[in-house]
């Protein structure tokens, strides 16, 4: 062994541990994705999710996270910049944390990805989790039984979704916005009954 081979190994070692802090930072470990095995999502873990992005057709929205916990908030990037509705972001990514394969072609032919409209995907949803990303295409065909076929990241198989996984393609980034007064309590019948009480007294 010569005296440069320590050096050398050291050298890759470094460069391995770079890739790993700058590529694979927010990504979840195999113990999350064995946890999440038969999910279509495997590899998404709800905690670690930092930003989703939505495409579809021509409109585009950008949903970011920060804080966690109870300081967990979600606000809108794009369309527009908006604070978004926490019901509707738990709703979206309960649907997603849940949703089941219907049944998933391994090595489908390249006949079968032009019939899928896999490398002409209508729409996209993005999960960002730090410096990792999932990204979930929707094929432009559509199966005989309903439903649609999407494929996550550039993976081979193929898996078949149905119309409730479709559904959550085409949200609006109005179904994600916070609505004036949401949440707050409706005081007016409070209010009226106190003035119609005040009135009432001698």
């Amino acid at each position: 062994m010569s005296a440069r081979t320590p050096i050398i190994l050291l050298l890759v070692a470094a460069i391995l541990l770079a890739y790993v802090l700058l590529f694979e930072r927010g990504r979840p470990g195999r113990t999350e994705i064995d946890s999440r095995s038969g999910l279509l999502l495997e590899a998404v873990v709800r905690e670690r999710i930092t930003r989703i992005r939505i495409a579809s057709g021509e409109d585009r929205i950008a949903l970011l996270r920060q804080g966690e916990g109870f300081d967990e908030t979600w606000s809108l990037e794009e369309p527009k910049q908006a604070p978004a509705d926490p019901e509707a972001i738990e709703d979206y990514l309960r649907n997603w944390e849940f949703a089941l394969p219907v049944r998933t072609l391994q090595s489908p032919s390249a006949e079968d990805l032009q019939s899928f409209g896999i490398d002409t995907p209508k729409a996209e949803v993005t999960f960002e989790m730090g410096r990792a990303k999932v990204r979930v295409s929707l094929g432009s065909g559509s199966p005989v039984d309903g439903g649609g076929y999407v494929r996550i990241d550039d993976h081979r198989q193929v898996t078949v979704v149905s119309d409730d996984v479709v559904a959550l393609f085409e949200r609006t980034a109005d179904a994600f916005e916070l609505k004036g007064d949401a949440g707050a309590p409706d005081l007016s019948e409070l209010i009226g009954a106190q003035e119609d009480a005040a009135v009432a007294a001698p």
